[in-house]
């Protein structure tokens, strides 16, 4: 059951860590953290904090560490059903209760992502078509941008999380897509007038891409640090896998972009000897896979059409434990990404200074 309060022991369940409720209120004395406030829960009078509050309380004593300098990480593969939304919305939501500023935009003309960020949820509930019509023309995207017709902060949507933020995906996506095709520089617009300006604001940009590569994907991959991408555990993906990582490795080479690459197992099934031979064939076989997977679980399922990641929804199971393990690893990995372009930045100061002082 979604609760709107987080006593201290579904705090310590939630970021996995043992948290007092003597170091809770001593952080609230010395105003490291908001103050909580009284709650009845059952018949049982306890202390807690709300939704706002834990981004501090995540910070404090999360298992997300914040990294140097902002990053753009794209969650893509060429095959839908694979966990995409599910990882792009854990993801973004573990980031922003660790007060990990976070941005997530949609480039699936599905809208799942849009859905899973709330944005649909008064529609749902509204009984005039009119209104819901109207709503919905007045929903700004990427394409608005693109038009001229709205700047990057009219678009940008709030969440429940303070520090959550996302832009809506629209139909007008479509034909963003085919615009891209006749401008200069075609491949660089999403890292020029998007990415970069919101670097500026977030810490985090993640970049929920469709299955199927087209202009927006190209886009997206030109402007990223990071790529996260779902390998399913089952016979259709496996047969994919070596095709899509040929094309991915020539598209860098063609490019010459080099960012980083995470492989996650999705949808494995300890009970299926298919499912667990498949698996093993990826440890052996996939250079930058991931070492925790994503297992199908009732409790993910739930989670995301609750709208929440899945630590949030069952932080006490099996799947929440192999989630947070994956989030950990992929913070590790966004922490030296962040190294490597600082390194990167600094050799090509040295190179221009070199070549500044020969001349």
């Amino acid at each position: 059951m979604r609760s709107d309060i987080y006593t201290p022991k579904k705090i310590s369940q939630l970021f996995g860590q043992s948290i007092s409720k003597t170091c809770l209120f001593m952080a609230e004395e010395n105003e490291e953290i908001p103050r909580g406030k009284r709650c009845q829960i059952g018949a049982i009078n306890s202390r807690g904090w709300d939704m706002t509050s834990l981004p501090s309380i995540g910070e404090k004593w999360g298992f997300m560490k914040k990294w140097d300098s902002p990053l753009c990480m794209a969650i893509f593969t060429t095959k839908g059903g694979v966990l995409k939304t599910t990882l792009s919305l854990n993801i973004s939501r573990m980031a922003a209760l660790h007060n990990i500023r976070t941005c997530v935009i949609g480039l699936d003309m599905q809208g799942d992502i849009t859905s899973a960020m709330g944005h649909d949820l008064d529609l749902e509930d509204s009984n005039d078509l009119d209104a819901v019509i109207k709503k919905l023309n007045e929903t700004k995207g990427l394409a608005d941008i693109f038009n001229r017709t709205a700047r990057i902060e009219d678009v940008i949507r709030d969440t429940e999380i303070p520090t959550l933020k996302y832009i809506p995906e629209t139909p007008e996506l479509a034909a963003l897509n085919e615009s891209l095709g006749n401008i200069n520089r075609r491949e660089y617009w999403l890292k020029e007038k998007i990415i970069k300006p919101l670097k500026e604001k977030f810490d985090l940009i993640i970049l929920d891409c469709a299955p199927n590569w087209n202009r927006l994907i190209t886009n997206a991959l030109v402007s990223s640090d990071l790529l996260i991408s779902p390998l399913e555990c089952k016979i259709n993906n496996f047969r994919n896998f070596k095709v899509f990582r040929y094309f991915l490795d020539e598209f860098k080479r063609e490019m010459q972009i080099n960012f980083d690459t995470l492989f996650v197992p999705t949808k494995y099934s300890t009970h299926k000897k298919l499912s667990r031979e498949i698996w093993q064939w990826y440890k052996e076989n996939v250079s930058a896979l991931a070492e925790t997977g994503i297992r199908e679980s009732v409790y993910g399922e739930e989670a995301t059409a609750l709208r929440w990641s899945v630590l949030e929804h069952a932080s006490t199971k099996a799947v929440a434990h192999e989630m947070r393990k994956l989030l950990l690893e992929i913070s590790v990995l966004a922490e030296k990404r962040c190294e490597k372009i600082k390194y990167l930045a600094e050799q090509e100061k040295n190179k221009k200074s070199l070549f500044s002082m020969t001349v």
